[in-house]
């Protein structure tokens, strides 16, 4: 499949959601291309969207213009049979579409913002010149493999240590127990981790636990009481700007969508009830 396929599939796409399963090409004008049972695709509908494509950076060829008439066919005999077998009034066909509707709005949203707030090549460099900078602090020298269990009581984490010294299972143990059920579903694994991702005082005991051990007193944090595990133990070192950067630039642009949705969230007023 070629890019300008892909282009008419997606550009097909967007239009389904955003008419709700209304023909599209209803709302056409000038010369009729095709007519499928009574409804008629027009020479503007086409138009249209070889428009939007040409935009995103596609060429204006024959080829793009029979996959957008071919696509939109297609789309009209779905939408005709979706209305003929009463699909929408399924399940909960009509809550999907709707979410659809909206995903692709949040979409829009996030382009244009984007726009306004590119995640550039200085930002990226940026970020990585500053995680560079933190690797090579000796807190950050290694890189610790940790699991936990996290408990609502001290009791119960020192029930949990005792057994674990008896012979339980760690992984076991955290399936049943974990109140984290993210980690607690991978057998208490929570994964490759620098010192001060963790929370206080989490970070300080890695550093001294020692590969394949346990926390022998229970740990307290504002989430529960947590019992640690270092599975293993590696030392870190940074890699070259260009193995690094695309996963660096996908982490800004998470950031951002983030720093985005809180600026929209604090000047909203939100209330509970009516």
């Amino acid at each position: 499949m070629n890019i300008n396929q892909k282009i008419a599939q997606t550009l097909a796409s967007l239009v389904l959601s955003a008419v709700a399963i209304t023909s599209f090409a209803q709302s056409g004008s000038g010369p009729v291309l095709m007519t499928i049972n009574g409804s008629k695709i027009y020479t503007s509908q086409v138009n249209e969207l070889v428009s939007m494509a040409v935009a995103g950076g596609a060429q204006d060829t024959p080829e793009l213009r029979q996959n957008v008439l071919n696509d939109l066919v297609v789309r009209e005999v779905i939408t005709q049979d979706i209305k003929k077998t009463g699909l929408l009034n399924k399940d909960n066909n009509a809550l999907k579409l709707k979410l659809a509707q909206q995903n692709a709005m949040l979409d829009l949203w996030y382009g244009e913002y984007f726009k306004a707030h590119p995640v550039t090549e200085a930002d990226v460099k940026a970020e990585y010149d500053r995680q560079l900078a933190l690797s090579k602090e000796p807190k950050n020298a290694k890189q610790y493999e940790v699991s936990q269990i996290m408990v609502g009581s001290e009791v119960e984490a020192n029930q949990i240590i005792k057994q674990i010294n008896e012979g339980a299972k760690f992984d076991a143990l955290a399936k049943d127990k974990s109140l984290d059920k993210n980690s607690g579903a991978q057998g208490g694994v929570v994964g490759w981790v620098f010192p001060d991702q963790l929370a206080n005082p989490i970070n300080d005991v890695i550093v001294n636990l020692g590969k394949g051990k346990i926390t022998q007193t229970p740990i307290k944090t504002a989430n529960g009481w947590h019992v640690i595990k270092v599975d293993d133990v590696r030392p870190f070192v940074m890699p070259e700007f260009d193995k690094v950067k695309n996963n660096i630039a996908q982490e800004l642009v998470q950031q951002r969508r983030q720093q985005a949705i809180g600026a929209l969230i604090k000047d909203a007023k939100v209330t509970k009830g009516n």
